[in-house]
């Protein structure tokens, strides 16, 4: 599934609503034209040039159609920025969750690859950034606009000045773009720089067991991961806005020097009134805050581009959606790798699993073993389908996972892996049965006084690692599934709770048929189960039998 990676932020709007911005963006217009009145009504006003425009029949009204005018450009500004408002966050709201489900459909060595600092700062910084830059959108039609009624109101004026006003804009706006189109790659750069900061936050929480106890660590880690990150971030920040505060600046001085020009030096016609003058300095004066506000909204619209930018990166990937076009067979008897390779790569190290070749029954327990970076995670996360093999052919007996039945052959595994995620919520209609054995596991681990299922939601995971995962095991019994694969799921655990995991849950397990892929350390509870895999450096290299059976125990 690839998706549309030229989104725009007309199209980000249009997509909510076409009609809705229709208004807006014509409600903009109507409260600039309105807002260019407001000149040449205050200026008949104190010229008492009661004729102005609308005829001597209201000229004891100007004061009612000057109040009338801002009470109109209140209104129609307002609604417009309303409903431009409400547009952007539905639209920004609804790409949010589209874009959570393209990372949804990712596969896990997508996510992997991308990163999570990425993601997260995609998901909430880049959104915010597009809502900024779609609220800007109206902000700048009614400053054009009522730019654009003031120098229609010079040319009525004054034909030469309105030409030469324009002149001096065209040269303004040609000062302003020219640095400022260097301005987005200091911002890129900046916006960059936060997924790294992203990075050193992750550690600063997740990590600050470990650098509470060594000062020195604690200190290079900050310096290294947030100081100097965010410290390069806001300099690249600082330079781009120093470029557009320039360039803004020295546009908006360029009008006041326009009207110098006009009061002191260009020259005007005997038949030039210094009514009109006081017009031409006063429309000037006015152009100068619209101009000034456009030069201001660019930067939320660079920045919002640049974040435009990253989530169509995201959406640029392609990402299989894959579909349950085919059942995996529910009476399948043995699960079988074949020629199988995988391997992976980051920045830092790579990784491969040589070919193997396995054969695991339904009903049996197997442990994989092995040292640090033999590949048990990884050659686990293959089994799981988390990781989709290079080479080689997976089977549920004779039947092939494909494409199409991939989500099939997912559904009948359920993992723990030791960064796994424990969510709050079971996410299925539990029934009696299903209660009745959460209540039962619930006062085996003595997670009983800890927490509470209310609904199908537990009040509290707030708990310790040990207490986690041994909640996470009972979500995993409730789900009831074919395969289990458990990552050293008793490394954390009490005495108690380990005697408790290999001698009653794994063995009740077997009982009722499941498959159950252990990864262990724990060579003293191998005969626990019927083969042991054994790995080094990412091959299979023994698999055999414990040399006791297993002796479960009733709890």
């Amino acid at each position: 599934m690839k998706t549309n990676s030229n989104l725009t932020l007309r199209g980000l709007l249009f997509s909510g609503s076409p009609r809705k911005l229709s208004i807006a963006i014509v409600l903009s217009m109507l409260s600039g034209v309105l807002y260019a009145l407001l000149i040449p009504t205050i200026l008949a006003g104190l010229n008492n040039s009661h004729e102005f425009i609308l005829g001597e029949q209201y000229s004891n009204d100007i004061s009612t159609i000057f109040f009338g005018l801002i009470l109109l450009v209140l209104i129609t500004k307002a609604t417009s920025v309303i409903l431009v408002n409400n547009l952007a966050k539905t639209a920004v709201a609804k790409l949010r969750i589209d874009l959570s489900k393209k990372i949804n459909s990712m596969e896990v060595s997508q996510i992997e690859k991308v990163g999570l600092p990425r993601l997260l700062n995609v998901l909430t910084e880049d959104m915010t950034q597009v809502t900024g830059a779609s609220l800007a959108i109206p902000m700048v039609l009614v400053s054009s606009v009522t730019a654009i009624g003031m120098l229609v109101y010079l040319a009525i004026l004054d034909l030469k000045i309105f030409v030469f006003t324009v002149l001096a804009i065209v040269v303004g706006l040609f000062i302003f773009q020219f640095p400022v189109s260097r301005t987005k790659k200091y911002y890129k750069k900046a916006r960059d720089l936060r997924d790294v900061m992203q990075e050193g936050f992750r550690g600063l929480i997740f990590g600050s067991y470990e650098l509470k106890l060594n000062k020195e660590k604690s200190k290079r880690f900050l310096s290294k991961e947030i100081a100097a990150p965010t410290q390069a971030s806001v300099h690249q920040e600082k330079k781009g806005d120093f470029i557009l505060h320039i360039a803004g600046n020295s546009s908006e001085i360029l009008c006041f020097f326009a009207i110098g020009m006009v009061v002191f030096l260009l020259p005007r016609g005997d038949d030039f009134e210094p009514q009109s003058l006081y017009g031409v300095v006063m429309a000037l004066l006015y152009i100068t805050g619209p101009i000034a506000s456009i030069l201001g909204l660019m930067q939320d619209l660079k920045i919002g581009e640049i974040s435009l930018e990253k989530i169509n990166e995201i959406y640029a990937m392609n990402v299989a959606e894959h579909q349950s076009v085919t059942q995996i067979n529910k009476d399948w008897q043995k699960l079988v790798l074949s020629d199988i390779k995988y391997s992976y790569s980051t920045e830092e190290h790579s990784f491969s699993i040589e070919k193997t070749n396995l054969s695991l029954d339904r009903g049996q327990t197997y442990f994989i073993v092995g040292g640090n970076g033999s590949g048990k995670s990884t050659l686990s996360k293959v089994i799981s389908l988390h990781y989709l093999a290079d080479e080689g052919q997976m089977y549920f007996d004779k039947q092939a996972i494909t494409p199409d039945n991939l989500a099939s052959a997912r559904d009948l595994l359920f993992v723990i892996y030791s960064d796994y995620y424990l969510f709050n919520t079971i996410y299925k209609d539990l029934d009696l049965t299903d209660l009745a054995l959460i209540d039962k596991y619930l006062k085996l681990f003595k997670l009983e006084n800890k927490t509470q299922l209310i609904g199908n939601e537990f009040t509290t995971v707030k708990l310790s690692d040990g207490q986690r995962r041994r909640l996470a095991l009972i979500v995993a019994l409730v789900e009831d599934k074919d395969i289990y694969i458990l990552d050293e799921w008793a490394a954390d655990q009490d005495p108690e709770f380990k005697d408790l995991y290999y001698n009653f849950v794994l063995p009740d397990l077997k009982r009722k048929g499941k498959t159950i892929i252990a990864i262990t350390h724990d060579d003293r509870y191998f005969s626990h189960c019927d083969e042991v895999i054994k790995m080094e450096n990412g091959c299979v290299v023994d698999i055999f039998k414990p040399t006791k059976p297993a002796i479960a125990y009733s709890a």
